[in-house]
């Protein structure tokens, strides 16, 4: 989460940037994380779950993302995203079953949102 006194800056800050481009900038940094946690080693056989969870569900981003398709309300509020929602068709570890990989991807995305003052977080669970 963000600290209370940095995100009207951010906010301030993030106000010209188009939602595609917050949206395709945190995409990146999730296939970049995914692409550099698994350099060199082996799908992690640990199942489960993660995605992100945007709160409040409201703002130019989650207008933009509710008008793509991408992502749905979150169990207890939000505006959830998979991290179904954030791989490309055919990459490598798009249909993963590992929670690692996704959690490394959607932390990364989440990371990646805060910089622009949106209140985001990574949510997992084990299968």
């Amino acid at each position: 989460m963000l600290k209370e006194e940095t995100k009207p800056i951010l906010k301030f800050n993030a106000e010209g940037v188009n939602p595609a481009d917050m949206f395709l900038d945190a995409k990146n940094a999730c296939l970049k994380a995914v692409d550099d946690y698994m350099k060199d080693k082996q799908e992690p056989f640990y199942c489960g779950f993660a995605n992100i969870c945007i709160r409040p569900a409201r703002g130019r981003l989650v207008k933009f993302l509710k008008g793509m398709g991408i992502g749905d309300n979150g169990y207890g509020g939000g505006w959830r995203i998979s991290y179904y929602d954030l791989m490309p068709k055919g990459h490598r570890y798009g249909h993963t079953q590992s929670m690692d990989i996704k959690e490394e991807g959607c932390t990364a995305f989440a990371h990646a949102l805060e910089k622009y003052g949106i209140d985001c977080y990574m949510q997992s669970r084990a299968d």
